[in-house]
């Protein structure tokens, strides 16, 4: 059995109750009056064409503190501004300018006499006195807008008896008339209570304090407002699940505290407490166990939080069904027996449903057992929340005039929303706050006759017994009614418990799919919980799990109407009943009952079919969903203590019916940036004694988690790429304390070295530790329940995750327990090879690493084959100095042949000797061994492509320099356009940088025809806005790169079929790009594109005298908003991007043979527009480096070209003379003009031609 509280020492025990006031007889606000008695009570909204301001309500007979007699008398509504039907009635009675009012009577002796007489007239839509009423002896008080008092000439009471006559008359002839009498010929007297229902879940939720576009018209705050400033007592219900959600908004930023409120209500006097089951289940169709837990909760939460016994309880959606007879299919409960034995003595139920056939205004008694039965009167609920608040307040007129009133009482009882206009509401019961504002307001002003109760009063009330049976079975009647919850004997229940979801396997529709998962039904799957649950120890972990369950058996089996479909946040809820399985299972581990203490496995242990990873030892229990690699669940047990710690499968699955995270569940190692959170990861096991691990992997992404016997934390190694991604983790220690406390409290280590969230009632903690290991924290991230961080890295990095209890902060901010562990966490893990490639071209071998590294001993280094390895000699160039995550080796003539002989044999491997290269932390690699996991890929074109862009590779190319003029800064600047071909490919290049931002080149292969595209402002590729006006220059092909220097970077080759569409020809091409800067100013965009793709006849084959033409653009993302911008090559004659209005066109095939001409270069067709300054070569440099610009015009001219340091002085001058046009080269030998060789640092070159100068940075490294 479980127990009914949680395992909280430090949970509040219940507030000392006050003394409960019973029924209420408010004073009128009148001040000095003293109310003698009620000498009548009307009828009200029975007279066609009468309005409310001439129907009358009441007279009540009082005196002055001097002792003069009073008469009151009351009216319907003396006010237009009124909500509902009671405005419509003002227009149906033609809103008259004037109402007459009329006294008279006198001493039963005496002949009837005009005490009074008064017009109403009608000013700014209320009726007021005339002038003159005061000295005639009438008046008003502010306080009672509905009401005007006469002064009477003698008192009834010193005359012994009296005769009244108090009548109105409208100019449309209609009016009203009460005859009364003093004494009273009976008492007249009305008794009610008012119920507000609240259900919702653990979540957010608008409810508390009204949608956003009617916060002072909404919500359940209007309510309350009513209820405390009138002083009339309501009875509230907030479920459970809705009073955490509410502690949890009042403990993040709400300033609004509900409970509080509440419980200062109860204080008060004015708020009572009803009660339910936890989590709004319908009770009959779960077991006797765990109703019996529900009630008990619900119980104790109320006396907690609000400091009220409850005695009265909703019955969840009003099902009370039988376990046979009709309709009781899927019943397993009857829960008539549920509620006395923890503390519940009444439960609301229908008047014309289970209670029919009786006084529907009395409180019956259950014949089985003595439970109390209170009809909640539909028609007293349904004209108040319809609008209709006179036809609810003539209900009460009828009890006070019927002579028995003093035995009867009314309840309105209604969901919480509806007298809210919350939700879909708004719309249905449009009037139904301001009605029922209206109607508390009666409910005060008409207190010496309409007595308001709290129905833990009302119940120990002999005047409303009412009579002793079984009520009949049903729910009320939008819903199914005697035919049961759903109809059609229990429809609804017996759809949903028959239905496999998604989760399990479902196609969506109910049926099994037919592939993966386990095909379990709803209805198998609570049970299944259920068993395991029972089976259980009773311990935290097992006591969340029955939270878990039952929370997700919210408003079980709910459709979208009669004959509709499951709703689909049903489906939200019930998904995730089988989640209880995990703390069934990690229930029996905190229990000590493991065989083995440190272990991994995988195992189905949420019951869905698929298998999931569990790793544990001593201390942690966790476990791994396969889609995103996520630790969406952990455990800690200890000395003393069992508990959750990442878990919070009650709070409501806002945006998912399987195991995905949303934005209430964030696993521990989600990886949201790249979005791989609901990726599938392989994972694999590794066993090595006490320390197990699990290694989980997707696409770029290697993560190993691994355990060891002791510890209250997993080590964690990352390997990413050189893109930073992100990863976020929520964490819920002490699940069940949140559930009664909601409170969680930041730790954040001074230097940022850990940071999570502890529970300071339990100290309890979750947090990641980053210390030294390469990570760092980005931002705090919330759920309800849940609270986490997240944080990013690059690279290979390391980290831990640590769960268990901890000290509380030190007035640092530092705990002990985390310092001790962020101290000793440093990064040890040396670079390892990711990637690699061979360029015969121009004998270079690239090794690509998992961070940035530096190479220590060259010699380490080989490619080695299948029958032999070659090994770099120390005199081996690198062309990337200082740590980079791409290393270059260009070699030697003999060691390139000796790799190339290795070629024809097969595949080739890098290998490694340990530290030949090491990280930033001076970390060396791990020996890596032949064969390995990574081939070095043999890359033949005549281009090397790796977006290395090398003079010698792009000799005797044609080049088409642009000036520096991006209007993007130097960061986004395409610096020139190379072309060249051979036999079989076309080979271009764009040389420049982009930074967060993309480059496009569109090629047109048939410049002059009508073929291509000259309008791509709706193409579905690449939309950037590009139009095309140059002469004869229609795009055939647009090649895109995508470089935000992050994992999303990427490029791709399409042909534009049309102004709208495109084909992606991404997989004949070869690309490389260079987005992170690899190789500073060398770096760019490589295309090897085969003439075959171009033009589709064949291997080599061009159209006879075949050109082509070409531009380029810097764009900025993404589509649809992003545009061409910042730069172009060409420079536009005349337009602004995007519009292109430039090509540079160069001939293929100018012997007409119809093959690419190899033997002369391409010709440009125009000339560069200024000159140009090119990036040196090599840079970074030591000890010196290549310049290179260019010169245009016909004939030499002035040419400057300057080195100066950072501070501007002069360090060298290379070139001061007339330079003749076109391209020209010269060394900077690192040295300043006296010959000496200058420090290590950044450096400009300058170049003046014309009047105008361009520079460009160098660096000089020693």
């Amino acid at each position: 059995m479980p127990h009914i509280s949680p395992c909280r020492a430090s949970v509040p025990v219940a507030i000392a109750l006050v003394g409960l006031i019973a029924a209420t007889a408010y004073a009128i606000p009148s001040t000095d009056i003293a109310w003698h008695s009620v000498l009548s009570v009307d009828g009200v909204g029975q007279v066609e064409g009468l309005s409310p301001a001439g129907d009358l309500l009441s007279v009540q007979l009082g005196h002055r503190a001097d002792g003069g007699a009073v008469l009151r008398v009351s009216f319907l509504a003396l006010s237009e501004d009124v909500p509902g039907t009671l405005a419509r009635a003002f227009v149906a009675a033609g809103r008259p300018r004037r109402i007459e009012l009329t006294v008279s009577g006198g001493a039963a002796a005496e002949p009837a006499r005009t005490l009074g007489q008064l017009v109403l007239e009608s000013r700014a839509n209320r009726y007021v006195a005339e002038a003159g009423a005061k000295a005639a002896g009438w008046w008003s008080v502010p306080g009672d807008p509905d009401a005007v008092y006469l002064d009477l000439p003698s008192d009834p009471v010193t005359d012994g008896s009296w005769h009244l006559r108090i009548a109105t008359a409208q100019p449309n002839g209609k009016g009203d008339v009460i005859d009364a009498s003093f004494p009273a010929d009976k008492a007249f007297e009305a008794h009610c209570a008012f119920v507000l229902h609240g259900n919702q879940g653990i979540g957010y939720t608008d409810v508390l304090h009204g949608r956003s576009d009617d916060l002072e018209g909404s919500g359940f705050d209007e309510a309350l407002q009513v209820h405390e400033s009138l002083g009339v007592p309501g009875n509230f219900h907030m479920s459970g699940t809705l009073m955490t959600a509410a502690e949890w908004a009042a403990r993040n930023g709400d300033p609004v505290d509900f409970n509080a409120w509440l419980a200062a209500g109860v204080t008060a006097g004015w708020a009572g407490m009803v009660s339910s089951a936890y989590g709004q289940h319908i009770m009959p169709f779960v077991n006797n166990e765990m109703n019996d837990w529900a009630v008990a909760i619900q119980a104790a939460m109320v006396s907690t939080f609000y400091g009220y016994t409850p005695k009265v309880a909703w019955v969840p959606e009003r099902v009370w069904l039988n376990t046979s007879g009709y309709p009781s299919s899927g019943v397993n409960d009857w829960i008539g027996d549920n509620w006395q034995a923890h503390g519940i003595d009444g439960v609301i139920l229908d008047d014309d449903v289970h209670l029919a056939g009786h006084d529907n205004h009395r409180i019956h008694t259950l014949s089985a057992n003595g439970l109390r039965l209170i009809p909640r009167d539909r028609s007293f609920t349904g004209n108040i929340i319809g609008g209709n608040g006179q036809a609810s307040l003539d209900i009460l007129t009828g009890l006070a005039g019927s002579g028995v009133g003093e035995f009867r009482i009314a309840v309105f009882a209604e969901d919480w929303e509806a007298a809210s206009e919350m939700g879909g509401w708004a719309s249905i019961v449009p009037n139904a706050k301001e009605t029922y504002d209206w109607f508390i307001g009666k409910c005060s002003t008409e207190s010496a006759w309409l007595h308001t109760w709290k129905l833990a009063d009302a119940l120990v009330n002999p005047n409303f017994n009412g009579d002793t049976f079984t009520p009949a079975p049903g729910t009320y009647g939008e819903i199914g009614g005697g035919n049961g919850y759903g109809g059609g004997d229990n429809g609804w229940y017996t759809h949903w418990a028959g239905f496999i979801p998604y989760a399990n396997g479902g196609d969506g529709s109910g049926n099994c799919g037919g592939g993966s998962g386990n095909c379990k039904n709803y209805g198998t799957l609570w049970n299944d919980a259920y068993a395991a649950l029972l089976a259980a120890p009773d311990n935290n972990v097992s006591q969340a799990g029955w939270y878990v369950l039952m929370t997700n058996l919210h408003e079980t089996a709910w459709h979208d109407g009669l004959g509709g479909p499951i709703s689909g946040w049903q489906h939200k809820y019930s998904a995730h009943m089988k989640n209880a399985m995990i703390y069934a299972e990690a229930a029996h581990w905190a229990n000590g009952e493991y065989a083995t203490t440190t272990d991994a496995y995988f195992s189905d242990i949420d019951n869905d079919g698929y298998q999931e990873t569990v790793i544990h030892n001593d201390r942690l229990f966790g476990v791994f969903e396969g889609t995103g690699g996520r630790l969406t669940h952990l455990f800690v047990r200890g000395a003393g203590y069992d508990d959750t710690a990442i878990g919070v499968d009650n709070a409501y699955w806002a945006d998912t019916d399987a195991d995905y995270n949303d934005v209430n569940h964030t696993a521990a190692f989600s990886e949201v940036s790249p979005d791989y959170q609901h990726s599938g990861y392989v994972t694999a096991i590794d066993l090595d004694g006490t320390t197990v691990s699990v290694i989980m992997g997707h696409e770029e992404v290697a993560k190993t988690v691994s355990l060891t016997e002791g510890d209250s934390h997993f080590d964690v190694t990352y390997r990413v790429g050189p893109a930073t991604h992100w990863i976020q983790g929520g964490f819920s220690p002490s699940l069940v304390d949140l559930v009664w406390n909601a409170q969680l409290d930041r730790v954040w280590a001074p230097d940022a070295s850990y940071m999570g969230f502890r529970n300071p009632n339990t100290g309890m903690a979750t947090a990641w530790v980053l210390g030294a290991g390469g990570a760092s924290h980005q931002k705090e991230i919330s759920g309800t329940l849940s609270k986490g961080d997240e944080i990013k890295g690059s690279g290979v990095f390391q980290l831990q995750l640590y769960a268990g209890p901890t000290s509380a902060p030190d007035g640092s901010g530092d705990v002990a327990e985390l310092r001790a562990l962020a101290d000793l966490l440093v990064d040890t893990i040396g670079p390892g090879v990711t990637a690699s490639r061979y360029y015969p071209l121009n004998d270079q071998w690239v090794v690509e690493f998992d961070q940035p590294t530096t190479v220590d001993d060259v010699t380490g280094l080989s490619v080695a084959g299948q029958f032999g390895s070659v090994a770099l000699p120390l005199a081996t160039t690198v062309l990337e100095a200082g740590a980079t995550t791409t290393k270059t080796f260009v070699l030697d003539a003999a060691t390139a042949a000796a790799v190339e002989a290795l070629i024809p044999d097969g595949d080739m491997y890098p290998a490694l000797v340990a530290g030949a290269v090491s990280d930033a932390a001076a970390n060396g690699n791990a020996a890596l061994t032949a064969p390995g996991a990574v081939v070095i890929g043999v890359i033949t074109t005549a281009v090397a492509i790796d977006g290395h862009i090398q003079a010698a590779e792009w000799d005797g190319a044609e080049a088409l320099a642009d000036s520096n003029d991006s209007a993007w800064t130097a960061s986004n600047e395409i610096d020139r356009l190379l072309v060249s071909w051979d036999a079989t490919y076309l080979y271009l290049a764009i040389d420049g940088v982009v930074s967060a931002n993309s480059w496009l080149l569109y090629l047109d292969v048939d410049p002059g025809t009508a073929n291509g595209q000259t309008d791509l402002t709706a193409t579905d590729a690449w939309e950037r806005g590009a139009v095309f006006t140059a002469a004869g220059y229609a795009p055939d092909f647009q090649y895109g790169c995508y470089q935000h220097q992050s994992i999303f970077d990427g490029d791709g080759f399409w042909e534009l079929t049309s102004p709208t569409t495109t084909q992606d020809r991404s997989g004949e091409i070869t690309s490389a790009f260079d987005s992170f800067h690899t190789f500073g100013d060398a770096g760019g965009s490589e295309i090897a594109i085969p003439w075959a793709t171009l033009y589709g006849l064949g291997a080599g084959q061009v159209p006879t005298g075949a050109s082509i033409a070409l531009a380029a653009s810097v764009t900025w993302d993404p589509e649809p908003g992003g545009e061409l911008g910042g730069d172009s090559v060409p420079n536009n004659t005349a337009a602004a991007l995007p519009t292109i209005d430039a090509a540079w066109t160069l001939v293929v095939d100018g012997d007409g043979d119809g093959l690419p001409d190899l033997d002369a270069s391409p010709v440009p067709d125009r000339l560069l527009a200024g000159a140009r300054l090119l990036p040196n070569h090599p840079n970074p440099f030591n000890p010196s480096t290549t310049i290179a610009y260019e010169i245009p015009g016909e004939a030499a001219t002035d040419v400057r070209l300057t080195i100066f340091d950072v501070r501007g002085r002069l360090v060298a001058t290379l070139v001061d003379a007339r330079v003749t046009p076109g391209l020209h080269r010269i060394v900077w030998d690192g040295k300043d003009q006296a010959g000496q060789a200058v420090a290590s640092g950044t450096y400009f070159s300058q170049l003046k031609w014309g009047g105008r100068a361009i520079t460009r940075p160098l660096s000089l490294v020693k």
